[in-house]
């Protein structure tokens, strides 16, 4: 049965691939966009699939919107995440904490007066701190938050408020913690040099990755899908998981892009730095809860990833 989702930070990475995702499973999709069009998504939609959008135009700080919009369109679930990234939660620290925080205070505020009793909302691997405060290479579970940026601090207490939300509201939710999600439409953020690689690689032009080392790398297609489940599933209680994917060197990225489009050889380079996280998050607390969670391989995602800057190469920015 389709249902009707109300999703923040539509025309974001993850966002973006949500809506597509939920638009052809036939569900009517509620779109907060900001600037009011959904133009990015003609790069993984077509201009049909678009149009059954509706869009809602604003932001999170505007409370009262989203309370109206969420209760008058008869919303059955909302995934949230609209975020501000990292560099510029650094460069305007109010203003990141008025969209993360504030902004995810009005989205539970919002389910509260229509009487939605869960929500899915987007955390970060941000949360955690270096990989020398643990005692291993790959995050369990319910490992200590230390966040060392205001990015992280503010996806923590977004955990922490939604906690506080079951205990005094019984709004259940279900946070997920991508680690670095890659793939059309991804552009911005910390760890989105990976993406501009295969968009450069497309191009046949010069790229330098700004990281290197191991980490989770997660198809932002499997990421919505996750999302998607998650918001589906039957859940009491509060709490945040790790997106899991299994953990690749910047090597074999750079692989995957030269197999990918061979005529990118030698184009693509890294500077070799970790980054300063374990490389790798265990997921299975949160398929447990969800089920099985797609996991494209990394030559394929890749590759997929480039042929999609291949064919929109003409309106890429």
């Amino acid at each position: 049965m389709s249902k009707r989702f109300f999703v923040t930070g539509a025309t974001g990475c993850i966002g973006g691939w949500v809506v597509k995702n939920l638009v052809e499973s036939g569900n009517e999709v509620f779109a907060l966009a900001r600037g009011g069009n959904l133009d990015k998504l003609a790069l993984i939609m077509s201009g049909d699939d678009i149009a059954k959008v509706h869009v809602v135009r604003g932001d999170l700080a505007d409370a009262r919107l989203l309370e109206e919009r969420v209760a008058e369109e008869g919303i059955e679930a909302i995934i949230h995440l609209a975020a501000m990234q990292l560099p510029f939660c650094r460069a305007d620290p109010a203003l990141g904490a008025r969209v993360n925080v504030e902004g995810t205070i009005n989205v539970f505020e919002a389910a509260k007066g229509s009487g939605l009793k869960s929500l899915v909302y987007s955390s970060s691997t941000a949360v955690y701190g270096r990989r020398d405060e643990y005692d291993d290479d790959r995050l369990p579970h319910g490992a200590r938050m230390v966040p060392h940026s205001l990015y992280g601090a503010y996806k923590q207490a977004n955990e922490w408020s939604a906690r506080v939300y079951y205990e005094l509201d019984g709004i259940s939710s279900i946070g997920i913690r991508p680690y670095v999600v890659y793939g059309p439409l991804r552009d911005q953020g910390m760890t989105s040099t990976p993406t501009s690689a295969m968009k450069a690689a497309a191009r046949l032009e010069p790229y330098e990755i700004s990281y290197g080392g191991r980490f989770d790398f997660q198809h932002a297609d499997d990421a919505a899908k996750a999302f998607i489940l998650a918001a589906g599933a039957v859940h009491e209680g509060a709490d945040a998981y790790n997106l899991g994917g299994g953990a690749v060197d910047m090597r074999e990225v750079i692989d995957a892009i030269e197999l990918a489009e061979p005529k990118a050889k030698g184009l693509i380079t890294f500077v070799d730095k970790a980054l300063p996280f374990p490389p790798d998050a265990d997921g299975r607390e949160l398929e447990r809860l969800i089920g099985p969670v797609c996991t494209t391989s990394l030559a394929d995602g890749v590759r997929r990833s480039i042929e999609v800057f291949r064919k929109n190469g003409a309106v890429l920015p």
